[in-house]
């Protein structure tokens, strides 16, 4: 199947209604099952474990917890033991990680101690909240000085705008937390959405030869190997590490580029197709 078998087959406007649904599908279970909160807003309890000989190892104590509380917990060694941050536990939560790992790994009660973790704060969920707004404007602002028009920084922010909504909504059905790595994760997509609008953009708006859909066919041929390495280097670092949080950052991108290719080249393209066609139609008005 040709790359550009979209722009053959499908008018501007269906380009355009493609993405649209699928979008409006993830707005759907955004509302319906909302989008989780990982403890770094919503806050946790941190088992730390201290003055062992004999450290057991971090997967086994990660698996036993969870089967234990039915939630995640992430295990971090550290020198003579080790530290397993959890969801808030109540006391019986308590006495029973404290009986299990007494039992499983033979660690004594008082070398158990565990307190709560309270969330951010709310400066610091504000600065979270500000940094993707300022990358939002940043990026319109670039836009409009590089094409000089309103239709492709407006295309290129309802695109960004579709990937986030999009990855949240992905958040929201596979249960993946909102988080800080989370955050960074979908700032992160931020800046890759604008270059890959850009280059569709200035192939569009400002390449000089060829038609409109030839110059979006190259476009497709760059961004898509472009998001097929991106994708294929993510998927190796999430596949290798077994750190949360980074697991959170890589598959929030993963799928992040793969929405936008989606985006992209049919909701972008749709956009500035119909623009440049428009403003062919009146040059060659104003010719005759």
């Amino acid at each position: 199947m040709k790359l550009n078998w979209h722009y053959q087959e499908l008018r501007n406007r269906q380009l355009v209604a493609i993405p649209l649904i699928v979008s409006a599908l993830f707005l759907a279970s955004i509302l319906v099952l909302g989008v989780p909160l990982g403890r770094d807003f919503k806050g946790g309890s941190m088992i730390m474990v201290e003055g062992l000989e004999n450290v057991p190892d971090s997967s086994s104590v990660e698996s036993v917890v969870e089967g234990l509380l039915g939630t995640n917990a992430d295990v971090v060694l550290i020198e003579n033991g080790l530290h397993i941050e959890t969801d808030v536990l109540n006391e019986n939560d308590e006495a029973n990680v404290k009986g299990v790992l007494s039992a499983r790994f033979g660690i004594p009660t008082d070398s158990v101690t565990i307190k709560l973790i309270g969330p951010i704060s709310s400066f610091q969920s504000e600065q979270a909240l500000y940094s993707i707004i300022a990358a939002f404007v940043a990026m319109g602002v670039i836009a409009l000085i590089i094409f000089r028009r309103r239709v492709a920084p407006m295309a290129i922010l309802l695109v960004v705008g579709l990937d986030i909504l999009c990855v949240l909504g992905y958040m929201a059905l596979f249960r993946v937390p909102l988080s800080l790595a989370s955050t960074v994760g979908i700032v992160m997509l931020i800046g890759y959405a604008v270059d890959t609008n850009i280059l569709l953009a200035w192939r569009i708006l400002k390449r000089v030869g060829g038609g409109h859909k030839e110059q979006a066919t190259d476009s497709i041929n760059t961004g898509l190997m472009m998001s097929v390495l991106a994708i294929v280097v993510l998927l190796s670092l999430n596949i290798l590490t077994s750190a949360s949080p980074l697991n959170v950052l890589t598959a929030v991108l993963i799928f992040g580029i793969a929405i936008n290719i989606l985006n992209t080249w049919f909701l972008g393209a749709g956009i500035l197709l119909r623009h440049a066609e428009r403003q062919r139609g009146k040059g060659y008005y104003v010719s005759l």
